[in-house]
This record gives C-alpha cells, structure tokens and sequence, in this order.
C-alpha cells in the first residue's frame, strides 16, 4: 500500500476525512404524487418516512433485479434523490416509463450543488467548529444549516467510520465552505480521501459498490443490501420476487465477505473453492485491510457455503490458491 493511501486511510481512523462527492448526481421529485409515485416504486419506505430524514433505497426490474440504489431525503416539497452520475440517466428513464397519470415531475438537479462528507471521529468538533451546530444525530437525518447567510443541507451519514457527515451545499458557496473547512480542518488532522483509500475503508464496512459488487444481474437480497428493503410495506416493482426470495425459496447465492489468511490479494473475478476443490463462487472486490492485517475481499458464494465462520480456498494465480474464513463483516 502507498504511503499516501495509508496516510489518508489513517486520518479516517483517527482523524477526520474529507470526501468531494460532487459527482454525485442528484434527481428532484416534485408534484403532489411525489410520495405514493415513489412509495410504489422505492424498496424501501417512502410514506412513512419523517420530512428531514432520509433512507437507503434500490430500484428493481419487474424481475426484481437491481436497477440502481441511492440514497434518498424526504423534504416539505421535494423529494431528492442522491445517485451515482453512472446511474442517473439508466434511474430517469426508469422512472419515466412508470409515470401514467401521476402528477409528479423529474429534474436533474446535480449541477445546482456540492457534495462533501466529512468521516471520523473528529468529524463532529469539525461540524460544530465550522458551522455553529452540532448536527442531527439519527443516521440519514437532515438538518438545514447556513454558511454565508446561505442554506445547506447537512446529513448525518455515518458511513467509512462511527460519526460522519454529509452537505449539499449550492455551488456558489462551495469553494468558501470547502476553504474553511480545509483551514479549520488543518488542526484536527483532516485529509482528503482519494479513491484508493476510500476502496479500503468501503469495503471494510461492507459496503458493495454498484457496478463492482452488483450489478442488474443480481438481487438486492443477494447482494445483501437488508438497509435498502422494507418488509413490511405494500407493493413497490419487483416485491413480489424480493417477498420470494425472502420468505420462500431464497436465492441461489449470496455476497459475503472473505478474510484471507495469506498475503496475496485476488483479483476480481477469482474463483472460490470449498475445502473439497469444487468451485463454489467468485471474488467481486478485494483490498489489503489495516484493520484485518490482512487482504478482505467480497465474493459471492453459493448459498450452502454462505455461512459465516466456514473455511474456502480462494484462487490468487493460476493454479494456486489460499485460506479464507466466510464472515458476515469484517470489523
């Protein structure tokens, strides 16, 4: 691992890290059938969700297979969907083809804003530093603050460590707000996170990345995403095959983690084999863990082997393979 990498990891561990997410696109819900539109297509929650609050959430095919997940925040007049710029087009498109009569409207907003999430166990001095206010304190909740006389959107978003947060912050106050809080930072150990760093420490957390750990392929029950499903609430598309895999016949495989009992790191694709040499799965992601001292990868496995403390092989070069124990999560 390059020095810098382990640099900006640390500074999440025992610092405070700084994270431009302002690639991130953003989709804005209007319209007084914003909530029941959603509510029908959203996996999770969307009518009994609190305004200022926010959940996790997926979109499925009617075959119930992951269209896209993202983050989603429920306010007096909007609805905003925070997404992958990746995914953006692919959600819109979905969305649209399901609005018949109601009276709602889809914008993308993603230029109108910044995105910064601040991760650590210095984040909250940093936040109450910098803005006067020590934030909300339920996970995805939503509190509107000013910087420079101007509203911005602060999130408690626990997510790369035990306290973190998030601003969508408008573009015209970005750069001051980032300056500030880059200078105000500077004393507590703040670094910003690069990509490297931010694979690490994702994955130490389990959290699959669409694209890398799942893709339409697969189902959320697979892959594992429990946050972004309500079991309790009506219909939405693909809940009946989700409602199946949950309660009936499961599904054939399942995303676990692997703590790998050797130094080599797999690659992506890697096959994973039971103590009896027979293939039962395939490495989505793997990275060296500070935390684990030791590589950590995702796999998804067949369902009989999907059990956390089991024992598998995993494929590292051609013809060789090393130990790895099946766990749930890694910390």
């Amino acid at each position: 691992m390059e020095s810098q990498t382990l640099e900006e990891y640390q500074a999440v561990r025992d610092a405070v890290g700084f994270l431009d997410l302002s690639d991130r696109g953003k989709i804005e819900v209007t319209g007084p059938d914003r909530v029941t539109f959603l509510h029908s297509m959203i996996s999770n929650d969307v009518q009994e969700l609190p305004e200022w609050s926010g959940r996790y959430g997926t979109f499925l095919t009617a075959r119930g297979r992951i269209v896209s997940d993202f983050f989603y925040y429920k306010f007096p007049e909007q609805i905003i969907l925070d997404i992958t710029t990746d995914l953006l087009a692919k959600t819109v498109q979905t969305l649209e083809k399901y609005i018949i009569m109601d009276e709602l409207d889809l914008k993308d907003v993603s230029s109108d804003s910044s995105h910064f999430s601040l991760q650590g166990p210095g984040a909250s001095n940093l936040v109450q530093e910098l803005l006067g206010n020590s934030g909300p304190e339920e996970q995805y909740a939503v509190k509107e603050v000013k910087w420079q006389e101007t509203a911005l959107w602060l999130i408690r978003k626990n997510e790369l460590a035990e306290s973190g947060f998030e601003m969508i912050v408008p573009r015209k106050i970005a750069p001051s707000l980032r300056a500030a809080l880059e200078e105000k930072g500077s004393s507590s150990g703040l670094r910003e996170i690069g990509k490297d760093a931010r694979n690490i420490l994702r994955l130490e957390a389990a959290i699959p990345w669409y694209g890398v750990d799942m893709d339409e392929n697969r189902y959320p029950v697979e892959a594992r995403l429990k946050e972004a499903i309500s079991y309790t609430k009506g219909c939405y598309l693909g809940q009946e095959v989700v409602s199946k895999a949950t309660h009936v016949g499961g599904v054939s495989n399942l995303l676990m983690g692997l703590k790998i009992q050797a130094e080599q790191i797999p690659s992506q694709g890697s096959s994973v084999f039971n103590e009896a040499g027979k293939r039962i799965g395939a490495v989505t992601s793997a990275v060296f863990s500070p935390r684990c001292n030791g590589p950590i990868a995702f796999a998804y496995l067949k369902r009989a082997f999907a059990e956390a403390g089991g024992l598998c092989q995993v494929e590292v070069g051609e013809g060789e393979s090393v130990p790895a124990e099946v766990v749930e999560k890694f910390l």
